[in-house]
């Protein structure tokens, strides 16, 4: 399988505005171009008596040095304008070929 899907990794950082007000928001880490498996291991839960469905999405993308160091809590997926909270990803400290990134898709992929 080929890497055709184009997708955006985020970062959350500190920038300032026109003014010199300090604030955070996401910016722009990588854009790169991806394999995905979508609803990977899609599963349903029970929760305060109501069902909740969470759609894990796993991409594949060619290794970079620019997600070494990162905290996966400051790392989000853009892709087709739904957002994606990385859980993981997957062979990263092996330097291995392809990256395996793990995720959910936020809020119904809300922005």
């Amino acid at each position: 399988m080929a890497y055709t899907k184009k997708i955006e990794i985020q970062h959350y950082t500190e920038s300032q505005d026109e003014i010199g007000n300090d604030g955070m928001l996401w910016a722009v880490l990588i854009r790169a171009w991806a394999k995905i498996e979508e609803n990977a291991s899609g599963k349903e839960y029970y929760e305060a008596a109501q069902t909740n469905s969470e759609n894990d999405v796993v991409f594949k993308i060619r290794y970079t040095k620019a997600l070494e160091n990162k905290l996966t809590s400051e790392l989000r997926i853009s892709y087709r304008g739904a957002l994606y909270d990385i859980k993981s990803i997957g062979g990263l400290a092996e330097r291995a070929p392809e990256l395996t990134i793990r995720t959910v898709l936020l809020n119904g992929g809300v922005r």
